[in-house]
């Protein structure tokens, strides 16, 4: 997002900030189907139809006209579907930002996505062994094929899962962030049941999650390319119980913005405040069935069952949102960074 559309965003947030509920920033699940079998992920299993693509493309319309203005596609995997690049394209042209999350198996076959959204995340587990054992045999070459097709093409970051698999592994994903030019993300095992299932054996101790934030926080100050902030980090390494990825507490120091500043469609239609809630949210409206407007204003009546959660995007948005002059700059030097590295191995290309 270039700085007319931070200043805009920003603009946004301070509205919200001042009692408006705007859904600037929309998660769109549009496919459950997956190539890949993810030891932490269920979300496959779920096999539910897809939506149609006018279906997903007047949700869009409706989106933008609610004041909209990024939205963050995922899945399952997006480019399982044949006309993900059809949507994001015509998302797009109705001046959404478009940021696409994805394994990358279909990256190197169908490059043409790269033309037709704003921004790349690719899930990258680490070394060979590590993302392997955390996803499934052949998934590392998979997503480094797909490294090697983004890189210098499209804006890129990583994003991480930090496992008792890969979770003493920091510096070796900072090496592959430096020879392919993008910035790293890193989550805690936090999906709920419904989208993740039983992780127990997974999950690294409370003592190995701290000491691997803390690290982060230092390599980020050494210049690591990690996009998260030092406030993130920092409050990550203290989270008393990583097993337990919701609480009502204010952790974070400030209010959730779920269902007010942000929003997760799912792959029915069915709008929740965040991805977190899926399946644990009473009442949720769907946004074929009145519009996205009256299912997000639902959401704008209800008290949140929680203020502070483990999934790294959710409360970066609420420091955002909240207007945390920190964040904001610190996301506003890692958005430069960005697009700079992407400068730098499109000419390296060339």
């Amino acid at each position: 997002m270039n700085f007319a559309g931070q200043a805009k965003m920003g603009i946004g947030a301070l509205r919200c900030r001042m009692g408006a509920n705007i859904p600037l920033n929309v998660m769109v699940s549009v496919t459950d189907r997956c190539p890949s079998r993810c030891s932490y992920c269920q979300i496959p299993s779920r096999c539910r139809p897809d939506l149609s693509t006018e279906q997903w493309k007047d949700i869009f319309r409706q989106l933008a006209d609610a004041g909209t203005m990024r939205i963050g596609v995922w899945g399952g995997e997006p480019l399982a579907r044949k006309d993900i690049v059809e949507l994001c394209s015509y998302a797009r042209e109705l001046g959404l930002y478009v940021s696409l999350d994805s394994n990358g198996y279909f990256i190197p076959s169908r490059p043409e996505i790269l033309d037709n959204i704003d921004h790349l995340v690719l899930s990258y587990d680490g070394p060979e062994e590590a993302h392997d054992k955390n996803r499934e045999k052949g998934s590392w070459k998979k997503v480094m094929a797909a490294f090697e097709a983004a890189s210098g093409k499209v804006r890129l970051w990583s994003i991480t899962v930090l496992t008792k698999n890969n979770i003493f592994l920091l510096d070796e994903i900072m090496s592959t962030a430096d020879k392919y030019g993008f910035m790293t993300s890193f989550q805690t095992l936090h999906h709920n049941d419904t989208l993740g299932g039983n992780t127990s054996d997974m999950m690294p101790s409370a003592e190995e999650y701290s000491k691997a934030f803390k690290k982060l926080v230092d390599m980020k100050k050494a210049g690591a390319p990690i996009i998260l902030s030092n406030n993130y980090l920092k409050a990550a390494s203290r989270w008393k119980d990583y097993s337990k990825t919701r609480i009502i507490e204010k952790f974070y120091g400030t209010t959730c913005q779920a269902g007010h500043a942000y929003c997760n469609i799912d792959v029915d239609g069915t709008v929740y405040p965040c991805s977190l809630l899926i399946g644990e949210y009473d009442g949720a409206k769907n946004a074929l069935n009145g519009g996205f407007k009256e299912a997000f204003k639902y959401l704008n009546n209800r008290e949140l069952p929680c203020n502070s959660c483990t999934a790294s995007c959710y409360p970066e948005y609420n420091y955002l949102y909240s207007l945390k002059v920190p964040v904001a700059l610190d996301w506003v030097k890692g958005v430069k960074r960005t697009d700079e590295l992407l400068k730098k191995m499109k000419n390296k290309g060339d």
